[in-house]
Order: C-alpha cells, then sequence, then structure tokens
C-alpha cells in the first residue's frame, strides 16, 4: 500500500535538496555569503581577532566600533566594474 504522506514528506526533502544545491552552484562569487565593502572591523585584538567586513566608509566603522575595536580597509574587498563610458553627442 502507498502512504501519502511518506510521498509528500519526501518530496520536500528533495525539494529542499535541490534548492540547496541550486544556490551553492549559483553564483560562485559569493557563495561565501560574504559581503563586499571596503572597511572592516577586527574584534578581539589583532592576532586572534574576527573580522566583521560589513562597512562602506572608514567614518561608518569607526562610528560603530566600541572599546578597542580597530577599522582596517578589507584586504579581499574588490570595488566594482566602473560603468561604462558613453560618448558624448555634439551639439550644434
Amino acid at each position: 500500500m502507498h502512504d501519502p504522506s511518506l510521498s509528500s514528506g519526501l518530496s520536500k526533502v528533495l525539494l529542499a535538496i535541490a534548492i540547496l544545491i541550486a544556490v551553492t552552484a549559483g553564483g560562485r562569487d559569493t557563495a561565501s555569503g560574504e559581503v563586499n565593502y571596503p572597511w572592516c572591523v577586527i574584534t578581539s585584538g589583532l592576532s586572534e581577532g574576527v573580522m566583521s567586513c560589513g562597512f562602506v566608509s572608514y567614518a561608518q566603522c569607526m562610528e560603530t566600533r566600541t572599546g578597542t575595536e580597530m577599522c582596517v580597509q578589507n584586504p579581499r574587498y574588490q570595488a566594482p566594474p566602473p560603468p561604462p563610458v558613453r560618448p558624448r553627442q555634439r551639439q550644434g
């Protein structure tokens, strides 16, 4: 005899696996989940600290940090490519 609840549960599991594969294989550049921002705050000291790189400016990082936390440039930051230059149309 076929149990419909078992089939439904298995379908949900297979769907979840398919979504997980699609998400992890889809964008290799962002697979790590890191956000690409130019400034980081280092917590717990430079040698054993944790970097949190979610700041668009040095000023934003400095306003957010607390105590002895330090703001540093993100060593893995890659600026987006500049927009294409469009030739100007002559007026006349």
